[in-house]
């Protein structure tokens, strides 16, 4: 029998050994296929995307390559550790080592190749409703189904290159020097985990520090400014909470006697001591990479469902057009002629829809103050009492030497205002600020100003003169609008122009959520299905030694129920310790969304935490159940 033959048996013979390491590798080339599936459909123009969607579908593609590529090192070499006395073995009956690398590059070429074929097959099985799925959650015209000649190719290709790379990393883990601890393999005498009071106290301490710091960001500036070290704090803490203070609360746990005796806790206790720490950086991962994914998929998810919300409050306005001159520089004819024929389209196209509309014409002047680093824009009282009056907006009175600030108090941020504006030579005291916008969030620093003040001002400005449309159902302008941007948009040599468009600002931003939820959700399910497989591969070792020790127990006397009872806590508690640590870091990091950017956060949270709950449950069920019937194989006594 040749290399190659051993390496095919090794595999069919252990396929337990292997399944939690073929299924992940199978789920991730599928979900990698039908991304760039995805992405590479030629009915799919990327072109019509904004820029930073672009560089978010290229960041997400190179996100899932970075991690697949750790994701796989990390668990070959796992897997390869467990197999010390099976390499140890090889080397004492003669094989070299080049045989044992050249056996396991085969073991993972066909792994690999057979792992990503299965992979894209399902990925084509499921191309179609992917594409309509897709399709529908964008709002794009639906893409047909074809066959990703692309995808398949890059796909085959990044799992062969890692099964190339994983084999020339596994020389520096199988040596034949270390012949003797081969053999021993896992079955070497450990001693109790050492632990740090210090650390363990530490960790809380800075969960503590974190987690106020998360809270008490109430402004987008702060929370900023907190981001890096406050992520940092919690990577530390988490760190130090797996390696250090679980495993200090466990073994004060096993000090409690009258606890630590009572029924199996006894068993559950001293296995978890050990396996808690040699499994801290696993669990660390888990809850970082979990943590990363709640979050994300939580605030996108937050800022999906709050667009429309969100641009009614920065654009009060149906439909918003305006253009600048300077003072003492009048348009030039043509320029007016190409405004007039600008609002004759929208007004002609809202008759032609019989939509009832309410037409705003005005100004506002953009004033450059010498003593100032800031342009400050003025706007008439009636023209502001206009539009108030006709968005159902309650106006603000103030007194002669006084001015209103337009910079709404109910955006983040906005809280703060100056207590005075110099506009010319004169200093105006800022009195109130509106709570709710009347103009565009466009514009910042601009006040209303009585109208005699207003047309007193001679220093130099620039002029703004606005139309504003407003309509009871802006909705049914949105193919109006987009009407106007595809037949003037492309001018090319006119006077520049504004156009806000409240339905196309509110489509244009699902869109961007959309997109950003379906990246979200494309990395966390590939941050799901891997470090599951850790898990996955850690139980399936420590099943063969535990294996052994139940058997004995079982001899003495221990019964079925009782080992199923034991191992079922243990379980449980190694696969939702991590999540439940990761479940607090996100609500600590969706509150701090929440206070900056004043989103409702709960019902995401409660939705994306609690869908992740249900299949993290029946993957504790599937594997609990497969870890119980190899434990069971072995036992005399039921």
């Amino acid at each position: 029998m040749n290399i190659k033959q051993f390496a095919i048996n090794n595999i069919s013979r252990n396929i337990k050994a292997y399944l939690g390491y073929l299924a992940s590798i199978t789920i991730s080339s599928s979900l990698l296929f039908s991304f760039v599936m995805f992405t590479s459909h030629p009915d799919l123009d990327l072109s019509q995307f904004p820029d930073y969607l672009k560089e978010g579908l290229k960041m997400s593609k190179i996100i899932a390559y970075l991690f697949l590529f750790f994701f796989v090192f990390y668990s070959v070499s796992v897997f390869l550790k467990s197999r010390y006395k099976e390499f140890g073995i090889l080397y004492i009956t003669g094989i070299s080592n080049r045989q044992v690398m050249k056996l396991i590059f085969i073991e993972n070429m066909i792994i690999n190749i057979v792992s990503s074929v299965i992979g894209i097959i399902i990925g084509l099985i499921f191309a179609k409703i992917f594409l309509v799925v897709m399709s529908t959650f964008l709002e794009l015209s639906p893409l047909k189904f074809y066959i990703p000649f692309n995808a398949i190719l890059s796909t085959l290709i990044y799992f062969m290159i890692l099964a190339v790379l994983t084999s020339l990393f596994t020389s520096f883990i199988v040596k034949e020097n270390q012949v003797l601890k081969l053999l021993k393999g896992t079955k070497t005498p450990k001693p109790e985990p050492k632990t740090s009071l210090m650390l363990a106290i530490l960790s809380i301490c800075l969960f503590i520090i974190a987690y106020y710091n998360a809270v008490t960001s109430t402004d987008q500036y702060t929370t900023y400014l907190r981001l890096v070290p406050v992520t940092s704090l919690t990577i530390a803490a988490t760190y130090l909470f797996f390696s250090q203070f679980s495993v200090f609360f466990i073994k004060k746990l096993k000090l409690n006697k009258r606890f630590y005796r009572k029924n199996t806790n006894m068993l559950w206790i001293s296995n978890l001591i050990y396996k808690v720490k040699d499994n801290a950086r696993i669990f660390f991962l888990i809850t970082i990479t979990s943590a990363v994914a709640f979050t994300a998929i939580g605030t996108v998810y937050s800022f999906w469902k709050d667009v429309k919300r969100q641009i009614n409050l920065i654009y009060p306005n149906t439909i918003y057009y305006s253009t600048m001159t300077l003072h003492n520089d009048p348009k030039k004819p043509d320029s007016k002629e190409k405004d007039k024929e600008r609002m004759r389209f929208i007004e002609n196209n809202l008759k032609k829809e019989d939509i009832d509309y309410t037409r705003i014409n005005g100004e506002f002047k953009t004033v450059f103050p010498k003593k100032s680093d800031f342009n400050v824009r003025i706007m008439k009282e009636s023209k502001y009492l206009e539009i108030t009056e006709v968005i159902g907006v309650k106006p603000i009175s103030f007194e002669d030497n006084e001015s209103i600030s337009l910079l709404s108090s109910s955006l983040p941020g906005n809280k703060k205002i100056k207590e005075n504006v110099t506009v010319g030579n004169r200093s105006l005291k800022v009195a109130k600020q509106v709570e709710e916008c009347v103009m565009p969030a466009y514009y910042k620093n601009m006040y209303v100003v009585k109208d005699n003040f207003y047309d007193s001002i001679e220093s130099k400005f620039i002029v703004d003169r606005f139309t504003a449309f407003e309509v009871e159902d802006s909705s049914k302008t949105i193919e109006i609008c987009r009407e106007f941007e595809n037949k003037f948009d492309n001018e090319s040599g006119m006077q520049p122009y504004l156009f806000f468009s409240k339905e196309l600002m509110i489509e244009t931003g699902k869109l961007m959520y959309s997109t950003f939820i379906f990246l979200a959700i494309f990395i966390g399910l590939i941050f799901f299905v891997t470090t599951s497989s850790f898990l996955y591969n850690k139980f399936y070792m420590d099943c063969q030694v535990d294996k052994k020790k139940y058997e004995q127990l079982n001899k003495l006397g221990m019964t079925y129920n009782e080992i199923k009872k034991a191992s079922t806590i243990e379980i449980g508690i190694v696969f939702l310790l991590p999540y439940v640590v990761a479940v607090i870091h996100s609500i600590f990091a969706l509150t701090a969304l929440k206070n900056s950017f004043d989103l409702e956060v709960a019902s995401s949270a409660v939705l994306v935490m609690g869908s992740l709950f249900l299949v993290q449950i029946v993957y504790f069920l599937i594997v609990r159940n497969n870890y119980l019937k190899e434990i069971k194989l072995n036992l005399v006594n039921y």
